[in-house]
């Protein structure tokens, strides 16, 4: 229906417009209700359709399908007011600018729920201060917050604006909420998406997307004044600039908290003075605001004991085999192998799954001596949106039956080789019009395992002693990260004992166990390059040992003379609460 001006009206108490309506509703008493509801519109060609203007503690909610909107400016304003609460589930607009005008405003509240529509023009939410007090003031949104493009002339262009006269304004954009507009001026502070000053305190968390679509060359947040504290945390998005200016009183601080290990390059400008701090413990280097998630850097000493334990374990099947007792034919064997860190309860807090086929080959050189090849190929997902696929190959010898008196005997074996690593992770940035970007890398990195066990000829457990060393050379990931390269050495004491609990013509069944205290022997720090700028890393002390227990059942069964089925599984526990499996199936036929 045409609705036309008509005069204003003067409510208080509970009221409700359940119809289409352009009377201006003037909120004339302290503690007036009004609810738009009944896919209602309230319309009006001029400005403020709903005017708060010096009463207290008004409430406003807007029902979804319904809508409040002003062909001019000012679609709801509340000015010289404390105690506002402002509700929306449906549409407040204005064609001109400010959609909800906040003038002198104090307590008051603005939840935009999801569903929730508030756009304008120019500056949809403004909270200023003239000749008055302006403080405390909420912004919560999980909806949508719009601006469009600047008039010409205009000076400024938000979706969300607070001058630097106001003071404790709080911005929240919750996960699903949508803050933009477009806007391709030049000037950072006015253009922003976001602007938020303070005399001395504010704050913007963001878990949604602010974003400018004229561009990530263009202004998102912009801040100014004194102390205002930038949150972005969760998986949101920033799309556009972060401008930084004031802050001379109180310097600005720029908090990041979106999980541990993940990776973000946030491009930010200005002069103004801020401090960094990522909440979970990432390193953050300054010049932006950059990080490179430790996830892969965390787990390769841990990786290293974890294959140093898996080859005992397989040394052990290979001892148990014909081949070994005769000496005559080469051994082997195909894996398959999952292991999964739980985040939530291990130091790291840093989530893990790996799951890879390899295989390992030995073969008998003399009575004593044996060739050892090792190969396995593995998919690495890192929480925080690391994936490393990895080609690894290891060869060396293994030497068994080293007498040291009657009851004691010693075996060693020592392995080299290489691994062929691509990794790729998402990281958050605010230069990409997606507010994320893939970054690969491709690099080889190198390893050894050495191992000596004690083997005792009565019920003690073995003995064993073990080392493992890694070389990762410098490499670069993407434009933004470079890695300069890094040693880690391992060792572990271990003790392992095997039994037989089944054996006759047809079958047998073996246990086996390992437990194993290993710790890092040393490991430099890392150094690590965003952006050009250089940051490092340093291992928790909580994180260099662990302590692991694996067990494994080994079953034959011979078909007949030339033909038997094995089947061997190993599971592994760890302090730093990962778990693993690791199975075999293999059918042997002599001819």
């Amino acid at each position: 229906m045409s609705l036309s001006r008509v005069n204003a009206a003067n409510i208080t108490g509970s009221n409700t417009i359940n119809s289409d309506s352009s009377t201006q509703q003037v909120y004339n008493a302290d503690d007036t209700s009004l609810t738009i509801t009944d896919s209602s519109t309230l319309s009006r060609s001029g400005a403020a359709p709903v005017n708060i203007n010096g009463q207290d503690n008004g409430t406003l909610t807007i029902n979804s399908g319904s809508t409040i909107t002003s062909t001019a400016s000012n679609a709801v304003q509340g000015k010289d007011q404390s105690g506002l609460t402002i509700t929306n589930s449906g549409t407040i607009n204005a064609d001109g600018s400010k959609a909800i005008n906040l003038l002198n405003a104090q307590s008051s509240t603005i939840t935009n729920k999801s569903g929730g529509v508030i756009k304008s023009n120019t500056n949809t939410i403004t909270v200023t201060e003239n000749s008055g007090v302006a403080n405390n003031v909420t912004i919560n949104n999980s909806g949508q917050i719009s601006a469009g493009a600047a008039s010409s002339g205009a000076t400024s262009n938000n979706a969300i604006r607070s001058e630097d006269d106001t003071d404790n304004v709080t911005v929240v954009n919750n996960v699903g909420g949508h803050i933009h507009n477009n806007n391709t001026s030049s000037t950072a502070l006015n253009s922003s998406t976001v602007f938020i000053a303070a005399n001395s305190s504010a704050t913007l968390t963001n878990s949604g997307t602010i974003e400018n679509k004229g561009g990530v060359e263009n202004y998102a947040i912009g801040l100014a004044g004194d102390g205002v504290t930038l949150t972005l945390k969760d998986d949101g998005k920033v799309i556009g600039k972060i401008s930084v200016a004031g802050g001379s009183t109180t310097a600005h601080t720029i908090k990041l908290q979106h999980g541990v290990g993940q990776g973000y390059f946030y491009e930010i400008d200005g002069s103004g003075s801020y401090t960094l701090q990522d909440l979970d413990g990432n390193p953050v280097v300054k010049g932006s605001a950059g990080s490179i998630g430790q996830g892969g850097n965390e787990m390769i000493d841990e990786v290293l004991g974890y294959k140093s334990i898996a080859l005992r374990n397989s040394l052990t099947r290979f001892k148990n085999s014909d081949e070994y007792n005769e000496r005559d034919k080469g051994w082997g064997e195909i894996t398959t192998s999952f292991l999964k860190r739980d985040g939530e309860n291990s130091t790291l807090k840093l989530t893990s799954e790996k799951i890879g086929v390899g295989a390992n080959i030995f073969e008998p050189i003399s009575n004593n001596k044996n060739l050892i090849v090792s190969f396995e190929t593995s998919l690495q997902n890192i929480s925080q949106n690391h994936d490393l696929d990895k080609f690894s190959f290891l060869t060396g010898m293994h030497f068994d039956k080293i007498k040291i008196s009657k009851n004691l005997n010693t075996e060693l074996f020592f392995l080299g080789g290489a691994s062929i690593n691509k990794s790729t992770r998402n990281i958050l940035t605010n230069t990409t019009a997606s507010g994320e970007l893939d970054v690969t890398d491709n690099y080889l990195s190198y390893e050894v395992l050495i191992g000596k066990k004690i083997i005792f000829d009565n019920l003690l457990p073995d003995l064993s002693f073990n080392f493992g060393y890694s070389h990762t050379p410098s490499h670069e990931e993407s434009k933004y990260y470079k890695w300069d390269e890094k040693d880690v050495y391992n060792g572990s004491i271990a003790l392992s004992n095997e039994h037989q609990i089944l054996k006759d013509d047809k079958k047998s069944l073996h246990l086996s166990w390992i437990a194993d205290a290993r710790t890092i022997l040393d490991d430099n720090v890392q150094i690590f390059h965003v952006n050009g700028t250089k940051g490092s890393y340093i291992q928790n002390n909580d994180l260099k040992t662990e302590l692991s227990l694996s067990a494994g059942l080994n079953y034959d069964y011979n078909f007949s003379q030339n033909s038997k089925f094995s089947m061997a599984i190993d599971g592994l526990q760890t302090s730093q609460n990962t778990s693993g499996i690791q199975a075999n199936l293999k059918y042997s036929q002599r001819f």
